[in-house]
């Protein structure tokens, strides 16, 4: 156990950890994560909703391998919260943009000014991670040996890094006026899917992305106005925040088929997440910037559940609410920091009925 009380891999995790050291590049993807059963909206309930702690976050809340513990920026640095009240500080990153937990549970991958950074879960001196740029987005393959970070520096670009942050080689970039943003791994941890968006805000393009290789697949853009794009964890479907002129709307496609009906409408939405299963999305409703409702709902239009309705601590007209799930599907972590609004983190307990 670290001093956070995350279990150390096991000898087999280690042999992984150690073959992705001496292949950097080279995949080496034993599946860290158990991925839970499925579990209909029908069959779930809301069983606690609570404030996680009383910092105000200013990033985005990431869950331990283990589910135990909650990471994120501060004013002041980043924290951990343990779902029983205890809490550490990690280091002294101030105000930092987003966290990322790596699969194994060892490192987090923290955005602090603008910059990469390389964070141990026990704590400790944060290392640097030089990339020519501005990076604005980070995720760890599914096996935790690299990263995939989005950089700006005339024009943008996508980057692959080695876990321990020394090989780093840029392998997409975007069309000229455009800026990539919403990365996702594919499960076989070769590809990456990435958007661009133009100066206006349209898609410009979308892709499917071989890290190690020129393979470089359009994916088609079957909407207009997206205003957020995300692959569910199976690699099979992408879910859809859409722009509309009176409301917005989320929608799921199954890739090379036609999208799915409209799941949700709401004058706002913002937060899309999907589960660690990929059957059911995460959204929030936001009404007029002081109040937020929560949802979950099947991903094939079968059910929807509420999971929260609060007002925000810090009203704002253009706040938005962020959701993040926990690796067992279970819980939802959730605030307006996840978009770029300072506001605490809350979770709420999912149950069986």
């Amino acid at each position: 156990m670290n001093a956070l009380g995350v279990a150390r891999p096991a000898p087999w995790l280690r042999a992984a950890a150690a073959c992705a050291a001496a292949l950097s590049l080279v995949a080496c993807q034993p599946a860290f994560r158990r991925v839970p059963k499925p579990e209909p909206v029908a069959s779930l309930a809301v069983g606690e909703v609570r404030r996680a702690s009383d910092h105000v976050a200013t990033s985005n809340a990431t869950w331990s391998p283990d589910g135990r513990w909650l990471a994120y920026g501060t004013d002041r640095g980043v924290v951990a919260t343990d779902l029983r009240g205890e809490e550490r500080r990690l280091a002294d990153l101030p105000h930092a943009t987003a966290v990322a937990w790596s699969p194994a549970g060892a490192w987090l991958a923290v955005l602090s000014g603008g910059r990469l950074w390389r964070l141990s879960a026990s704590g400790g001196r944060p290392q640097p991670v030089p990339l020519p740029g501005v990076v604005r987005a980070v995720r760890w393959s599914p096996a935790g040996d690299r990263l995939a970070a989005l950089v700006e520096e005339r024009g943008s670009s996508l980057w692959l890094v080695s876990a321990q942050g020394n090989l780093r080689r840029r392998v997409f970039a975007a069309p000229e006026d455009s800026a990539l943003v919403d990365p996702a791994w594919y499960p076989d941890g070769l590809y990456v899917f990435v958007r661009a968006e133009d100066r206006s805000g349209r898609t410009s393009g979308q892709w499917r992305v071989r890290v190690a290789g020129p393979d470089r697949q359009v994916v088609p853009v079957p909407f207009p106005r997206i205003l957020e794009a995300h692959l569910a964890p199976h690699g099979r479907a992408v879910a859809y925040l859409l722009e509309g002129p009176e409301e917005a709307t989320v929608q799921v496609q199954e890739l090379g088929h036609r999208p799915r009906p409209p799941l949700a409408r709401a004058e706002r939405l913002s937060g899309l997440a999907w589960s660690p299963q990929g059957d059911k999305l995460s959204y929030a409703e936001v009404h007029g910037g002081e109040r937020a409702v929560l949802w979950v709902v099947d991903a094939d239009g079968g059910r929807r559940l509420r999971v929260a309705d609060y007002t925000l601590e810090f009203p704002d007209p253009g706040a938005g609410v962020g959701t993040e799930w926990s690796p067992d599907g279970r819980a939802l972590a959730f605030g307006a920091s996840f978009l770029h609004r300072a506001g605490p983190v809350w979770v709420a307990r999912l149950v069986r009925r």
